[in-house]
């Protein structure tokens, strides 16, 4: 096969056109710009004969080289009829000029009529080089849409290069590339491309431009995904001891990985979350609020270093235990069922599939079961299942959150005791971690489910008209809150109200990103995160709330109407006490969370481990020490795991699988899952845009891929709006947001979150749950 050099755009296709065998190059005419005032005529012959509509695009000297792409530097101007003569020279000479100064080329072809899809496609990742086929493009054919990135709704697809796609025009698209890599040698191409009928068109080719792009190009074996892909299919297998024929995993539903761990967190932060939470904590506190016991059971898997959430497991763990098992395993695989169908669902599965506690709008919600074989009988011992359940949670003297809110207040005094020991290093990790798990991260998981209960009924409130949204809001910004305090009291700061001792003594724990080491805390960087709080503007002070006497008295009947145990002052204390506790309960947690990794960081003096390797230290490798003795000393033991596991680590970074996967063949071959962003508060704002490490974030929109606690620093500096990658409807983030009314846009998935990083200036109109780029 002859092979080719890359020169410019329309030399690339010209070149091409009688060698290429699995796709065509439409007709062409170059011409060079210098001469493009003598030949007028001439050139006007030659562009009638391309047919009744053209393209003319640039094809410059400095244009799709292997140095620089100037992708969308030029002009390209289409649907130019060739009878109109003056449309023609004029757009001729814009293109000309677009190019400016030097001996470039114009390019002008006929245009497709009538093609099925037009796009763009990399032959590796474009961030990594990783041995994927990244391709997008727009079904209905617009040929521009793609490059311009003037459509939200397109096609992206990731295919493995050892994957044959069973789309068959994708599999044709394919085999047309990997000529193409072979006649530029080059794995590494930038394909636009349209199809018409079963015919592929290239548009353009170049180099895809990126350092370092052979590193991970051979990190991802077909080997390594025929493993994990039979790996997934046993799981997926029916368990004995687990209700539902098969699973489904995803990176958001449930204890929701993506936006506390990140998607591609490195092992400490993995190995922390799964010990602290998704092993057995998760279950136990399930179990213990009346829910199926499914102690045991991990919750999160790691697939090649990505973390999952199984999700059959976590709508096993959502039915009431008193609930009879034909019905329950008839209900999980109605959700399972559900999921399958409405994937873009998998961050809100709560809301918008599971029935997990009784709300005032239960019996609504119940009725649409009716179409999928629940009979009368079924759906009233659901109700009541449900409705024991939840009346057991809600008991103001005996429900299991007080308890839990109680608890939590051991776990200080147990911390400083450990830290005022004289163990060793290794036994304060392991006694602080025990601790934390009892008197932390299990009662704020209880306190977390009782808070989403509360959610749940206040806005039932709104569903079924008895609250208004603006009266659901004004409740939520009567709450006192940590994110509240924590804006109160950097403004405190900024007016040296408050000495800067106190308040890392009180906030100096948190840091944007829990379980990260790192990710530096407060009281580590704190230049950082509050050196341009000078100018900021007092906080609104939080309102107060009370339901007057006939409200009150409606609201009493309502409860009671409905089964419910306690009176509307009853269930405004409860909502009141669970909203506020959880936060104030993760606060609690995760100062001892950050004191864990602090001793962890420790440990890089007591050994020539930097703390940048300590993150690929599995905490088991850690905690194993307490009660084993090794002949290996404790340098070389962690090195072992630390080399073993960056290893890994190459292939995590590599690594692309969708945010939920349905199938195994998925981790070959998958489809952007469409994304169903969580809009906060009923707001219309205008902002520029900013990133969390811009300096200046007062009165910008920013953007932040994942969110946990250490990110509440953002609310104290004055910010207008919000918007993450990842996060649920029940999300720290979408929480917070609520109670201070600031508009957000929670989990608007990894392409529109691309497309809003490269815009300047953003439209959130949360009413009409939208996001324009202006």
């Amino acid at each position: 096969m002859k092979k080719l050099s890359f020169k410019t755009k329309g030399e690339n296709l010209a070149a091409l056109s009688p060698i290429i065998k699995k796709a065509k190059i439409l007709p062409l005419c170059l011409i060079q710009t210098e001469t493009l005032d003598d030949n007028i005529e001439a050139i006007m012959t030659d562009i009638s004969k391309l047919g009744e509509t053209i393209i003319i695009r640039s094809s410059a000297s400095n244009e799709d080289t292997l140095e620089s792409s100037q992708a969308g530097a030029f002009l390209s101007i289409g649907n130019i009829p060739t009878s109109d003569k003056k449309s023609v020279l004029q757009a001729l000479k814009a293109v000309k000029d677009s190019m400016g100064e030097g001996k470039n080329l114009i390019l002008i072809q006929p245009m497709l009529k009538n093609p099925q899809m037009c796009g763009v496609a990399f032959s590796a990742d474009k961030d990594n080089g990783a041995p994927y086929f990244c391709i997008d493009y727009d079904p209905s054919g617009n040929t521009n849409s793609v490059t311009a990135g003037i459509k939200s709704d397109l096609i992206h697809i990731v295919s493995h290069r050892s994957h044959k796609p069973k789309n068959h025009l994708i599999a044709k698209l394919k085999e047309a590339i990997l000529e193409l890599e072979e006649i530029f040698d080059n794995n590494y191409l930038d394909v636009e491309f349209a199809i018409v009928s079963e015919d592929i068109y290239i548009l353009q080719v170049r180099p895809l431009i990126m350092k370092n792009k052979d590193i991970f190009f051979n990190s991802i074996t077909d080997k390594a995904l025929q493993k994990l892909s039979i790996k997934i299919n046993s799981l997926k297998q029916k368990h004995p001891h687990i209700l539902g024929n098969k699973t489904i995993f995803g990176i958001m539903p449930d204890w929701n990985p993506a936006e506390i761990i990140g998607l591609k967190p490195k092992r400490l932060a993995i190995s922390l979350y799964k010990e602290l939470v998704t092993d057995n904590i998760w279950a136990y506190q399930r179990d213990n609020y009346g829910y199926r016991n499914l102690r045991s059971h991990p919750l999160m898997y790691s697939f090649l270093g990505i973390p999952y959430i199984d999700v059959r497991l976590s709508f096993n763990s959502f039915i009431p235990k008193s609930l009879d098992d034909a019905i329950a395993d008839k209900l999980v695989n109605y959700y399972l069922d559900s999921l399958s169908k409405k994937p873009h669902l998998h961050d809100k599965i709560e809301f918008e599939i599971v029935l997990s506690c009784y709300d005032l709008n239960l019996p609504k919600k119940l009725l649409k079961l009716k179409k999928y074989d629940f009979n009368q009988n079924e759906l009233k011992r659901i109700e009541f299942s449900l409705l024991e359940l939840t009346n057991n949670i809600l008991d103001s003297r005996t429900g299991l959150y007080l308890k839990d809110l109680n608890r939590v207040n051991r776990l200080e005094e147990r911390t400083q005791a450990v830290m005022q020991s004289s163990l060793c290093t290794i036994d304060k990790i392991y006694w602080l971690i025990e601790d934390c798990k009892r008197f932390g991260t299990l009662p704020f998981a209880g306190v977390a489910r009782a808070a989403f209960i509360a959610m749940q009924i206040l806005n039932s409130l709104v569903e079924t008209g008895f609250f208004t949204t603006q009266e659901k809001d004004d409740f939520l910004l009567s709450l006192n809150t940590v994110s509240k305090e924590l804006a109160f009291d950097v403004y405190k700061l900024s007016q040296k109200q408050i000495a800067k001792e106190k308040f890392i003594e009180k906030y100096g724990h948190l840091r944007a990103g829990t379980y990260n080491i790192l990710s530096p805390s407060y009281k580590d960087a704190f230049e950082e995160y509050f050196s341009h709080n000078s100018l900021l503007p007092k906080p609104a002070q939080k309102t107060n709330f009370k339901l007057n006497f006939k409200k009150s008295k409606e609201l009493d009947i309502l409860l009671k109407q409905n089964g419910l145990y306690l009176n509307a002052e009853e269930l405004f204390i409860f909502l009141k006490t669970v909203i506020e506790g959880r936060e104030s309960v993760k606060f609690k947690f995760t100062k001892t969370l950050s004191i864990i990794l602090d001793l962890i960081s420790d440990l890089a003096k007591e050994t020539s481990i930097s703390k940048q390797d300590l993150a690929h230290l599995d905490i088991r490798s850690i905690l194993s020490l307490q009660s084993s003795l090794y002949k290996t000393d404790i340098e070389e033991y962690f090195l072992n795991d630390i080399k073993r596991n960056k290893k890994e680590y190459e292939t995590t970074a590599a690594l692309k699988l969708p945010s939920i996967i349905l199938n195994a063949q998925d981790v070959f071959y998958f489809e952007n899952t469409k994304t169903e962003p969580n809009y906060i508060t009923t707001k219309t704002i205008v902002a520029p845009t900013a990133s969390e490490n811009d300096k200046d974030l007062e009165n910008k929109i920013v953007l932040i891929h994942s969110a946990d606690p250490g990110y509440d620093f953002l609310f104290a500096k004055n910010i207008a709006g919000l918007i993450t990658c990842y996060g649920g409807a029940n999300s720290h983030m979408a929480i917070r947001c609520s109670e201070i009314s600031l508009p957000a846009v929670i989990g608007v998935g990894e392409e529109k979150f691309s497309q809003y990083k490269k815009a300047t200036k953003l439209r959130i109109d949360s009413l009409n749950r939208q996001v324009f780029i202006l």
